[in-house]
């Protein structure tokens, strides 16, 4: 081989070699950012998302009761009334042509002397549409002067007739005596039953009544149930609480000294 056969050959090498070593620099570069993507693949890797925001759930409104409460603390007693039905606190010194029926201060004095008429729920004629029913009443009395025995016997003594209908029903503990009877006021008719327990040295009383007239000329007027609604309006009296009467420390000690001396 001549030398300049020589010198080609060497030429050749060290080019091949120059190549190799810029590939292999090239491959030996690229090759970690190959391998992180395949394995950020099979690993299931996602590009990074953003938490979904969440929506409030709108609370509903709290529903709104359909009966209020009377209290008087005076008196120790709490009842329940359907809040569409008025309530009038106090001795009803008058009784307008809207409110038949019902008893005022000075009425009930007449016939029970001692009397107190506390709060009247009048129940208005259209409260029962297209019917004969002529209006309502829950009337609640107390009376300090009554004693036990004739506090319950009131409601038979009042009506006169010891053959009407009457009953006993539990009030918070306390024995209820209940009569009934029927009564007219012009063209209307009224069926009543009076209540009477007696507890704290007082009588408690609730007098009821349910009115219906005629219906006239009105042909679509349809009969009402009195005693039906009269039981709905008993819901009433059975929802009263009494409370025990409160005893000052003064009382307490008097009442330890009466002991001791027996």
């Amino acid at each position: 081989m001549t030398r300049k056969q020589r010198w080609a050959w060497l030429a050749l090498g060290s080019g091949l070699a120059i190549v190799g070593l810029v590939v292999a620099a090239h491959s030996g570069k690229a090759a970690p950012d190959r391998a992180r993507t395949t394995t950020a693949i099979l690993a299931g890797a996602t590009p990074q998302q953003r938490p979904l925001a969440r929506t409030p759930v709108a609370k509903p409104a709290p529903r709104e009761s359909a009966f209020s409460t009377y209290s008087s603390a005076e008196y120790g007693v709490t009842f329940r009334y359907p809040r569409n039905y008025p309530l009038d606190e106090g001795p009803l010194d008058e009784v307008t042509d809207q409110m038949p029926g019902l008893r005022n201060q000075a009425e009930l004095e007449d016939e029970q002397p001692g009397a107190v008429l506390v709060a009247t729920i009048a129940i208005a004629d259209d409260s029962f549409p297209n019917t004969t029913f002529a209006g309502g009443s829950v009337q609640f009395a107390v009376n300090r002067y009554l004693p036990g025995g004739g506090c319950q016997d009131y409601p038979v003594t009042r009506t006169g007739d010891a053959k009407s209908a009457s009953g006993v029903i539990t009030v918070s503990g306390v024995p209820f005596m209940w009569a009934d009877s029927d009564q007219g006021e012009g063209d209307r008719e009224y069926y009543e039953r009076d209540y009477a327990g007696f507890a704290n040295e007082t009588c408690y009383e609730f007098f009821v009544r349910v009115g219906v007239e005629p219906s006239g000329d009105s042909e679509q007027a349809k009969p009402v149930n009195q005693k039906k609604i009269l039981g709905q309006l008993e819901r009433i009296v059975a929802s009263a609480q009494l409370q025990p009467k409160a005893v000052s420390i003064l009382d307490r000690q008097s009442a330890k000294a009466v002991q001791r001396t027996r």
